[in-house]
């Protein structure tokens, strides 16, 4: 049936308002592009924009939606592994798929990096992560922050709206038929400018603005920093800039001089096996209640239970949750 979508829509909210209503913008212009480009005039994504509460009636419009959609688009961030609504979506969609005996059929958009993705050594403890990762996946992370009517993203767009309509005529079983059907309704190379032009514009002017423009600060204690390239980068995805202290001196020198928005700290630095928590008494009893996130080695409820009753505002050993929780402690 023509009314149903083509595709499915994976995303947080909060990724999407963070970035300004881009997610929504993009699946709106991939749209576009893959009936101009692919010549695929009645393709449609479904995105969920209601907010349903999980229950009975979540659950039916998810199940109706997955069951009618030739894709899943998941839009892949930090915020995506720790959402229940997204990796319930992508588990019911992975069933989807090997019913029809495909895996094929999820096409993952890379949108903010992801430490899992990024660090093998992390995926086996992610089996959601490792099956995003055994995917081809459309690098998006450069283009995440731009304006959707930026040439980059309309050229991407492009690209991307290609491999799309590829695909489709994959899975419509006749791919060649299909190529030349789309080759025949599919406009000239300029009027798909023009209207990717004229689109792009439009939808950007739908797009509401950012939340905050004002970078928020967060002060990283680690004696080894190189362990935390890819979560840094991660949350600068986010607005969010770092300083970094390699000893409790000189993280407490450093917060003299500064205000920052939260701290992050690992627990053992030499000689003090519990640094962590010595840095945090310190803050604590001094008055300091900047909101401070443990990232250790472990991931126990016994140790979260500790690092909570110290004070702190979170432990982990997994960045997704890391991230997760820093995000939303800035967010408020």
């Amino acid at each position: 049936m023509t009314n149903q979508p083509d595709a499915f829509l994976s995303y947080t909210r909060l990724d999407d308002e963070f970035f300004g209503g881009a997610i929504t913008s993009l699946r709106k212009l991939i749209e576009l592009g893959v009936q101009v480009i692919a010549g695929q005039k009645n393709f449609k994504i479904y995105q969920d924009v209601d907010g349903l509460e999980f229950g009975q009636q979540w659950q039916k419009g998810l199940d109706q939606a997955i069951a009618s959609a030739r894709f899943l688009v998941p839009v892949v961030t930090p915020l995506f592994f720790q959402s229940e609504a997204c990796r319930e979506e992508l588990k019911k969609f992975i069933a989807h798929e090997s019913e029809q005996g495909r895996d094929d059929l999820i096409l993952p958009i890379y949108f903010v990096t992801v430490p899992a993705l990024e660090k093998k050594e992390l995926l086996r403890d992610d089996p959601l992560a490792g099956l995003i990762a055994s995917r081809q996946r459309y690098d998006w992370r450069s283009k995440a922050d731009l304006p959707i009517n930026d040439p980059q993203v309309k050229a991407a767009v492009r690209q991307l709206s290609e491999k799309i309509g590829v695909a489709l005529a994959r899975v419509q079983g006749d791919s060649a038929k299909a190529r030349v059907d789309a080759s025949q309704t599919r406009p000239t190379e300029r009027n798909q400018v023009a209207a990717f032009s004229q689109a792009s514009d439009i939808i950007r002017s739908e797009e509401p603005q950012k939340k905050s423009t004002k970078p928020k600060k967060i002060l990283w204690v680690d004696d080894r920093p190189d362990n935390n390239v890819y979560e840094r980068r991660a949350m600068e995805a986010y607005n969010v800039e770092f300083e970094l202290a390699e000893s409790t001196d000189e993280a407490l020198a450093k917060l003299r001089k500064t205000q920052f928005d939260a701290i992050i700290s690992d627990m053992g630095r030499p000689p003090d096996a519990q640094a962590g928590y010595t840095l945090l008494s310190s803050l604590r009893s001094s008055g300091n209640l900047t909101p401070f996130f443990i990232y250790a080695g472990s991931n126990s409820s016994e140790h979260r239970r500790l690092a909570l009753s110290k004070g702190a505002q979170g432990s982990t050993n997994r960045a997704n949750i890391l991230i997760n929780d820093v995000l939303n402690s800035l967010d408020g």
